[in-house]
């Protein structure tokens, strides 16, 4: 599409400008072949020549034969699509326009005819308000940032080619440096009407208001996508663990499965305090930081609250260290108990604290629940030998 100013010729015809047949190609989307088609069968549009010349079209032209063209497309036979643009008025906009737009205020609306000149035919209430260079009647192409810009490549396709609607950028209505954004689309018209390209402005606020929305939405599919992650890892090592629980026993099984958890985890240690008379007696840990330790459950309310309750929770910071958990670091525990009875913790330290979900919780039960079994097992063949 152009981006230069048209060459006028005002030598060729005195009462207005034109321009040669190629220009007039651009501007209204019709072939040269098919302008020279419509001249020799319905003497539409007639250009101007000296002597044998090349064709000169008239700007003032443009209008009609756009009109035409769009006459055609929708099945206007031609003879028809010729007389009613003759006819058609050259810089009314009609009331269906007029109401076409009227949805749309208070966005700010500008309505362009062409091809050519490039002429705003009205603004709508919210622009009219405001100072600035975008008035009724305004021609674009004196606009100083208009030539070669956005706004006009966009005009220009709409007028002749084939697209009906694009996204444009182009300076604020109301002057300044900001940079704004409008859907510039065809309205569609009368057989004949002159063409008109709407400019609807993008409502920034809530441009800034969906993509804050939408921003929120990627944050929260992150955070899915985490918690999914994470939950699987739970799961694959819940069930790596319930394969050992069935083929090993004793104390070597218990120090296999907080091995594993420290490793699958990220842990710092973890290990199992058994319960006793009252206490949890914490014996060596995965990797030796912790034990050995007796500590009075009843001395600590997190610790009995925890242990009544048979959920997963954070120790506070007071508890922890009773059982050797140094300064900085975090403490899970989690209750270890079978059918009612309490058989002790397993204990979990981590560098920092992370946030117990739903899903984690019930795979630590189960976890717990089988390190349960494990001690009851071998309580129970304990008491049975000699």
């Amino acid at each position: 599409m152009p981006t230069r100013p048209l060459r006028y010729n005002k030598q060729v015809d005195k009462g207005g400008q034109t321009v040669s047949a190629t220009e007039f190609a651009e501007l209204t989307g019709v072939s040269r072949e098919r302008l020279r088609t419509w001249e020799r069968r319905f003497g539409f549009p007639r250009p101007a020549r000296v002597a044998r010349g090349p064709r000169r079209y008239a700007v003032v032209d443009a209008a009609r034969v756009v009109a035409v063209r769009r006459a055609a497309e929708q099945g206007v036979p031609l003879p028809r699509a010729i007389a009613d643009a003759a006819l058609a008025p050259q810089s009314d906009v009609s009331d269906a326009v007029l109401a076409a737009i009227a949805a749309v205020a208070p966005i700010p609306v500008v309505l362009v005819t062409g091809p050519e000149p490039l002429q705003v035919a009205y603004v709508n209430a919210s622009l009219q308000a405001v100072d600035g260079p975008i008035l009724t009647d305004v021609r674009l192409d004196g606009l100083p940032w208009f030539l070669g810009s956005d706004l006009e490549r966009t005009l220009r396709t709409l007028f002749a080619g084939e697209t009906s609607a694009l996204e444009c950028a182009h300076p604020a209505w109301a002057g300044g440096t900001t940079v704004e954004r409008s859907i510039a689309f065809r309205i569609p018209g009368e057989a004949g009407e002159r063409p008109v390209v709407a400019l609807v402005g993008i409502d920034r606020d809530e441009e800034r208001r969906a993509r804050r929305e939408l921003g929120e939405l990627q944050q929260e599919l992150t955070r899915v996508r985490v918690r999914e992650q994470r939950r699987q890892r739970w799961l694959a090592l819940a069930a790596s663990l319930a394969e050992r629980f069935q083929r090993d026993t004793g104390e070597a099984l218990l120090g296999a499965t907080v091995d594993t958890l420290v490793r699958r985890l990220g842990a710092v240690d973890a290990g199992v305090a058994l319960y006793v008379a009252g206490q949890l007696a914490l014996g060596t840990t995965s990797r030796g930081l912790l034990g050995p330790h007796m500590v009075t459950v009843t001395r600590y309310d997190d610790l009995a609250a925890l242990m009544q309750r048979s959920v997963p929770e954070w120790l506070a910071p007071a508890t922890a260290s009773a059982f050797g958990v140094h300064a900085g670091l975090h403490c899970l525990a989690v209750p270890i108990g079978v059918v009612g009875e309490r058989l002790g913790a397993l204990l979990i330290v981590f560098d920092e604290l992370a946030a117990l979900d739903e899903d984690i919780r019930n795979v630590l039960t189960v976890v717990a629940a089988g390190l349960g079994f494990v001690v009851l097992r071998d309580r129970l063949v304990s008491s049975a030998l000699p």
